[in-house]
């Protein structure tokens, strides 16, 4: 057993064959270690200030200090709204179109019901109305309104601008506000050429997720940047399905396997080196590559299932499913499956695996006191 501390003859590497278990030495990242473990290609290393880990030989021979780049101001040093709205790049593209799948074959369809909706059309409320921020918004920001039609908690949303003549839709999608409420810390809100839309990127446990804002133009004199907000989510379904059973095998590194055997507690079975994997419960929510930044990629295990019907007239259900994993706790969406956008046999099921594609919106409930 060494207890010594280790020393490397240079500041930018370090000879890992003499390290021993009982080896001290000092990271340039992570500051004071020791050895645990001595494999062939790996070494445990037990941290002082944060854990313990597996790490190749390799890697620690070549790990230098890290040198932070040169960055632009922090957004949190910029004034409101700088700090908070971002206008989004020239000639960005957005699908609205595509948010129309899971309830008719052609969005045109929705549009040739608008002379008949728009009467019946309610004025949308929100946080924002009813309880102002101690700040106005700026002179030069557009102003428009939200119409939803029949309910102003689910159905067919309006943005719409006003005119000297009349008032000019700039867009319509379907919303919900049937939703999970998560409580998500606010980065940056991407604003969209009309200044009438936006899609908020906000910190969710330790991942980051990208959602379009429904009521924007109600709650938007609310939010600023590294601030904590209640909003409710909703996962609109394009497609989804009963996940396929994937299983492949992998082999392990011996010293990988030597290194988890010897934490194995009482009673657990030991490692081998091949050893089969699943996404048998895995939750996963990534973002679809070339699609828009609220767009993700779905496999979750279903923990509840509640039917709705006529949503726009479709036919459906609400299911509760968990989309991450932030160590023990679980992060779930509610996700709206109509039948069209539906690919199962049967009705989706508690404990089932589910895969596909959704739209994620949201809004704010509350600002988190």
């Amino acid at each position: 057993m060494h207890d010594s501390l280790f020393q490397s003859e240079s500041n930018d590497s370090m000879n890992t064959q003499d390290l021993a278990i009982g080896s001290r030495f000092e990271h340039p990242i992570h500051g004071m270690a020791t050895v645990t473990f001595v494999g062939t290609d790996y070494l445990g290393i037990a941290f002082d200030d944060h854990g313990e880990e597996l790490m190749r030989r390799t890697t620690l021979e070549s790990e230098k200090p890290a040198i932070a780049p040169s960055a632009a101001p922090d957004r949190l040093d910029l004034p409101w709204p700088e700090s908070t709205f971002v206008p989004e790049g020239v000639n960005t593209e957005h699908f609205m179109g595509s948010h129309w799948d899971p309830f008719v074959a052609d969005a045109a369809e929705i549009i040739g019901r608008l002379p008949a909706v728009i009467p019946d059309a309610l004025l949308q409320t929100g946080y924002g109305e009813a309880r102002k921020p101690n700040r106005t918004l700026p002179d030069d920001w557009p102003r428009g309104f939200q119409l939803v039609w029949p309910l102003r908690v689910q159905g067919l949303a309006l943005i719409l601008s006003p005119e000297p003549t009349n008032n000019i839709i700039v867009s319509m999608f379907p919303f919900s506000c049937t939703g999970s409420q998560q409580s998500l810390r606010l980065r940056e809100i991407t604003v969209w050429e009309s200044g009438l839309e936006a899609q908020i990127t906000a910190g969710w446990g330790d991942g980051e997720v990208t959602f379009f804002d429904t009521q924007y133009l109600i709650n938007r004199a609310w939010y600023e940047t590294g601030k904590q907000f209640e909003f409710i989510l909703t996962g609109i379904a394009y497609d989804v399905r009963p996940a396929e059973r994937r299983e492949w095998t992998i082999n392990q590194h011996p010293d990988v396997v030597a290194w988890m055997n010897e934490r194995l507690k009482e009673g657990e079975e030991p490692h081998e080196a091949t050893c089969a994997m699943t996404l048998d419960g895995a939750a996963m929510f990534l973002p679809v590559s070339g699609w828009d930044l609220d767009d993700y990629s779905v496999h979750a295990p279903v923990k509840s299932v509640t039917e709705f019907s006529d949503w726009l007239g479709q036919d459906g259900w609400r299911v509760r499913a968990t989309v991450m994993r932030f160590g023990a706790e679980d992060a779930d969406l509610d996700i709206l499956i109509t039948r069209r956008a539906w690919a199962g046999a049967a009705a989706p099921q508690v404990g089932q695996d589910i895969e596909g594609r959704v739209w994620l919106q949201g809004f704010l409930w509350m600002p988190k006191s």
